[in-house]
C-alpha cells in the first residue's frame, strides 16, 4: 500500500517513530538500530510495509531498501511475524542477518527478543539458498561496515574472500570466522591463521 514515507521526524520512541508528511503524522514502527540514527526536525525518506491483522493496523519502516527486504523474507518464513522480524532485525543488521543465516549461526538469531532455537533453525533452513553472500559482502564493503564496526567487518570481509578463494565454501568460512575471538590486537592475518586452523580440525 506504501512504498516509502518522506516526511519530517516529529517524534521517536523506543518502538516507533512519527513522520510528519504534509501535516499528516504517520506512526512508523522500526528496528531499534534505525531508531537511534532518527534526527528530530530532519527530512527523512523511510521504505515501508502495511500490516493489517486481528491485532491491529501498522506501518513498518525501514532506512534501508535491503532491510525491507530482509525483513519480507523474514516474515515469509512460517511462524514469523512482523514483530518477530522487527525483534530480529533490531538486534541485527542486515549484514549480520545474512552472515548469521549463510553460517547457521543460530546463537545470534536467538538474540532476538522472542525468537526460540526452532524459529532460527527454520529461518536458517527456509532462507540460507535465498541470499546472496557476494552482494552483501560487497555492499558491506561499499559502506564500510559489516559485522560489529567498520573496521572488524571489513577484516572479516576480506579474509571471507581469501578463505573462499582458497576453496572454502562460503559457509564453512563463515562458521569458522564466526568461532574465532577477535580483539582490538586482532589483524587480518592472525584472524586468517585462527580461521584455517578451526577449518583443518
Amino acid at each position: 500500500m506504501y512504498a516509502y514515507i518522506e516526511g519530517i521526524v516529529e517524534e521517536v520512541t523506543e518502538k516507533y517513530a512519527v513522520i510528519d508528511n504534509q501535516g499528516i503524522g504517520y506512526e512508523i514502527y522500526m528496528p531499534s538500530a534505525s531508531l537511534s540514527k532518527l534526527v528530530h526536525h530532519e527530512n527523512i525518506k523511510i521504505y515501508t510495509y502495511y500490516s493489517s491483522t486481528d491485532n491491529g493496523t501498522f506501518l513498518y519502516g525501514f532506512l534501508t531498501k535491503e532491510e525491507k527486504r530482509l525483513f519480507l523474507l523474514l516474515i515469509s518464513v512460517s511462524g514469523v511475524g512482523p514483530k518477530g522480524a522487527m525483534a530480529i532485525l533490531s538486534v541485527l543488521s542486515p549484514e549480520d542477518l545474512t552472515y548469521a543465516i549463510i553460517g547457521e549461526n543460530v546463537k545470534a538469531i536467538t538474540a532476538a527478543n522472542g525468537i526460540g532455537t526452532k524459529a532460527a533453525q527454520k529461518i536458517i533452513v527456509e532462507l540460507k539458498d535465498k541470499l546472496d553472500l557476494g552482494e552483501t559482502i560487497e555492499n558491506s564493503l561499499a559502506k564500510g561496515q559489516a559485522l560489529n564496526d567498520s573496521s572488524t567487518g571489513s577484516m572479516k570481509n576480506n579474509v571471507l574472500s581469501g578463505l573462499t578463494a582458497l576453496g572454502f565454501s562460503s559457509g564453512d568460512a563463515i562458521k569458522a570466522l564466526n568461532e574465532v575471538e577477535i580483539d582490538e590486537n586482532t589483524t587480518e592475518e592472525t584472524l586468517l591463521k585462527a580461521a584455517l586452523l578451526k577449518l583443518k580440525r
